[in-house]
């Protein structure tokens, strides 16, 4: 068994490397990022009912959904290797428009230690923390 694994990670040794390298450089910009972005919501967000914009343009939507998704993507594969996954998931969710966002968005608000955290990484940006 200890073989096989030693061939494969033979075989697909500059692949390993390549993963590691881009995952160290996610890993490095999510950490300079993620105070900013998270500096971007206002602090009454999840507080106001309609804080949607209505008149939004159809291709400034389209590149928040992209930007969005591309988040959560790299949030997903940050819970595997080195990064704050949750937090870059957290982001695509809140960047993307879907049917039940604001539901999501409030549920997950509503935890203490995702609260904490977000607020955390606000102060660091120099915002005011959320109000929920």
């Amino acid at each position: 068994m200890l073989d096989f694994i030693n061939n494969i990670f033979a075989e697909y040794e500059n692949i390993l490397i390549a993963i590691g390298i881009i995952s160290g450089i996610v890993f490095i910009v999510s950490i300079l990022a993620m105070p900013w972005l998270l500096g971007k919501i206002p602090a009454d967000y999840f507080v106001r009912n309609n804080y949607r914009k209505n008149g939004r343009n159809f291709f400034i939507t389209t590149i928040k959904n992209f930007f969005g998704f591309v988040l959560l993507l790299v949030g997903i594969i940050m819970l595997l290797t080195p990064g704050q996954g949750v937090i870059s998931i957290l982001l695509g969710l809140f960047l993307m428009e879907f049917p039940g966002k604001r539901n999501l968005e409030l549920k997950i608000i509503r935890n203490d230690a995702t609260f904490k955290a977000i607020n955390w990484l606000r102060e660091k940006a120099k915002k005011p923390p959320l109000e929920r």
